[in-house]
């Protein structure tokens, strides 16, 4: 009987000591659940001003990068109206400047067209004068003035029929030029070789060249040639890097050893700004470099 009760009394005292295990452990339980209640809610109140203060900056940086593109947008759309404007503007202008230019070209060609008509008529004047002029030095006066005449009525020819008022083809002008000596070779038994390259001149420079050819020819038949000797002239333009050779010769007898200053063909010289050589030792002989 006393066992019996001793094993009851253990097995209460067992119970009660799982019991007061079981308490403890629901009390600290709660214990912690209620620590940490505090700590969570702090948390979550630290969380929900984190994501509220990132929400303000991430919008604030939206803000910020569509104001940017906004003014992106404006500045390129200002800059291409203003482009459109000053293309439209420069079109405007370049049409203007070409109808200008269109009726510059017109003017320049009929001022043309009227030079070589009066000095065509100039000429038949200066061919009436010499079929009525019995004296031969008379002629001869008469005659290099026709041909001076006669080179620059072809130049003002050549520009009015020419596309290019500007510049001339130096080669078909010059070419021209020596055809109107064909009586005066005929009647010399007088020898012209002429050999120039393909080049574009101003029509100034054209002229002076004209005209420099025409006095040397004039010349060289009144002053340089035996009558009894073979008369030939050479005449070469070569067209070089930036600049022409112009190079005129003829076999003159008449003209070797000596000093010749013809004063007609350095002021034409000095129109061109070249510097000319003249030599005189196998006839008379002229060359210099004209600069383009």
């Amino acid at each position: 009987m006393s066992g019996f009760l001793k094993h009851i009394l253990f097995t209460c005292f067992i119970i009660l000591c799982l019991n007061t295990e079981l308490v403890f452990s629901f009390n600290s339980n709660k214990f912690l659940t209620i620590k940490s209640q505090p700590v969570l809610e702090e948390k979550n109140t630290i969380f929900h001003n984190n994501e509220h203060i990132i929400t303000n900056q991430t919008i604030s940086e939206i803000k910020k990068s569509q104001i940017l593109l906004v003014i992106i947008i404006t500045f390129f759309v200002c800059g291409f109206l203003f482009l459109i404007y000053h293309l439209k503007k420069v079109r405007i202008i370049n049409q203007q400047l070409e109808k200008y230019s269109k009726e510059n070209e017109f003017l320049i060609r009929e001022t043309n067209h009227r030079v070589n008509n009066n000095l065509q008529l100039i000429s038949l004047l200066i061919s009436e004068t010499l079929r009525k002029k019995q004296s031969e030095e008379n002629k001869k006066d008469f005659i290099r003035l026709q041909a001076k005449v006669d080179s620059i009525a072809l130049l003002h020819r050549y520009l009015y029929t020419s596309n290019n008022v500007n510049t001339v083809n130096l080669k078909k002008y010059l070419t021209e030029v020596k055809n109107n000596f064909s009586p005066v070779e005929y009647e010399q038994k007088l020898k012209v070789n002429l050999e120039i390259d393909t080049i574009e001149i101003q029509s100034d420079y054209a002229m002076y060249i004209g005209l420099l050819i025409t006095e040397l020819v004039i010349n060289s038949i009144k002053h340089a040639f035996d009558k009894t000797q073979e008369k030939i002239i050479q005449i070469k333009l070569i067209k070089e890097e930036k600049g022409v050779i112009f190079d005129y010769q003829d076999n003159g007898k008449n003209a070797i050893d000596k000093t010749i200053q013809p004063k007609l063909v350095n002021q034409l010289c000095q129109q061109l700004l070249v510097n000319s050589i003249i030599e005189t030792q196998n006839g008379f002989h002229l060359n210099f470099k004209l600069n383009l």
